[in-house]
């Protein structure tokens, strides 16, 4: 991509055209001049500017626009291109494509764009699992972001530092840079209700890595109130479009445009549903371990329905942990159904969800005294599990058949499948001499 001087912008347009400089040069100015302006030894005046727009069939603003308002469009480009290869997965190409735009925002300092091409690097050694390196480049964009008053985009960089602390197990940063997001994001009016529930959902799990359980509890009803307004914004959206309309209609084209753009925000956030789902589950799973199960099960089915409607991988992940809740309040009848529906989702290659299904029904076999059915889908598992190269499965289930067989006086198989176990733990370096 080529930055253009006026002058060289002048110039190829009139070779474009197989003009020379006598034909664009007219009867309104001499083909001295016009080499001039080319050659940007000459600056033209408003009059022979509109001149030369009108004789090149090209507009005053693409003549007059400056090397670093190119400059900026280039970047984005580059940033955006970047941004969508990053959430493909493809990181190789995210890099390729920032390594461009970081060119062309340091050429023409353009500290924005020079932020934004940071924080996507952050982005990318993130999803990598590189914790510290990503570290580095949110706290170089976001000296930037703070610096520029990018309000939003020092939240959403103080969250990512919040979610890269808490993996780290540092809580007391954790809770320090998301304490920094709510703050700004309450301070600057952001109004963008999924960042702060995520904000809220990764305080809830710091307070509760820390074991502050009440404070958890109060952040992930937080997060749960803010996802909630999340489900009701197709009905938002509309509304906006429809005022839009209205505007329009009554010649009020500045509010139409606004309510246009607020509506396109708000499809835009419903895009990013599939990380909602996560969430969803997330906050299940914290409410399963806050012992609130009908709390659990309400964030769970959330997830569901949109993991069902997606056709979401990780459907099956919710199912499972669906048929948990179920076993905690011994409704085995329910269990068994949710139990068969796995069974409809579930990949032939996914073999660890096989074997989770598998074995939460040898649970609700033991709950029912099926004591033959519970050993025989313990034996059919372990099998799998060695067939299918699940070797730490496999000498987990060796260790649940062993304490089978001791609760039922079998000692002699349970000796055996002990054995494997510890042979099984042994081969893979779990256990050490």
């Amino acid at each position: 991509m080529e930055i253009l001087s006026l002058g060289e912008k002048i110039k190829r347009k009139r070779k474009e055209l197989n003009m020379t400089l006598k034909d664009l040069a007219g009867d309104r100015i001499t083909p001295g001049q016009i080499s001039l302006v080319e050659s940007g030894r000459s600056n033209p005046s408003m009059d022979l500017l509109e001149y030369l727009a009108d004789a090149l069939k090209t507009s005053v603003e693409y003549l007059m626009e400056s090397e670093e308002t190119q400059a900026e469009k280039i970047c984005m480009y580059y940033e955006q291109v970047a941004e969508a290869y990053i959430l493909s997965g493809d990181y190789f190409m995210g890099e390729k494509y920032i390594e461009n735009g970081l060119y062309y925002s340091e050429k023409y300092n353009l500290e924005y764009r020079k932020a934004r091409i940071l924080f996507l690097t952050g982005k990318i050694h993130m999803l990598k699992d590189e914790l510290v390196a990503a570290q580095q480049y949110f706290l170089s964009s976001n000296v930037i972001f703070i610096k520029n008053n990018n309000f939003e985009e020092v939240v959403k960089t103080f969250l990512c530092l919040g979610k890269i602390t808490l993996k780290l197990k540092a809580y007391h940063s954790t809770s320090s840079y998301l304490k920094q997001a709510e703050k700004v994001y309450i301070d600057n009016n952001i109004g963008n209700d999924q960042l702060l529930g995520e904000i809220y959902y990764y305080m809830a799990n710091s307070f509760f890595k820390t074991d502050n359980i009440k404070q958890s509890i109060d952040y992930a009803f937080l997060a749960k109130e803010k996802f909630q307004k999340i489900y009701n914004k197709k009905d938002y959206a509309r509304t906006l479009l429809l005022l839009s309309d209205e505007y329009s209609e009554s010649g009020d084209l500045i509010n139409a445009i606004k309510y246009s753009k607020k509506a396109l925000e708000v499809y835009q956030e419903l895009e990013d549903i599939s990380s909602i789902a996560e969430i969803e589950n997330s906050l299940g799973r914290l409410f399963y371990e806050f012992e609130n199960i009908e709390e659990s099960f309400i964030h769970y089915n959330l997830a569901k329905g949109i993991r069902l409607s997606n056709n979401d991988e990780k459907l099956v992940n919710t199912l499972l942990n669906i048929c948990e809740n179920y076993l905690k309040i011994k409704d085995v009848e329910k269990c068994e159904e949710g139990i068969k529906e796995i069974y409809k989702h579930i990949r032939d290659d996914d073999h660890e969800n096989r074997i989770e299904c598998n074995l939460l029904q040898y649970r609700v076999n033991l709950i029912k005294d099926i004591q033959n059915e519970a050993e025989n889908i313990l034996i059919d598992t372990y099998k799998y599990a060695i067939n299918n190269d699940c070797n730490k499965r496999a000498g987990q289930i060796a260790i649940m058949l062993g304490k089978f067989y001791m609760d039922s006086k079998r000692e002699k198989e349970a000796a055996k499948y002990l054995d494997y176990g510890i042979d099984i733990f042994n081969s893979i370096g779990l256990l050490r001499n």
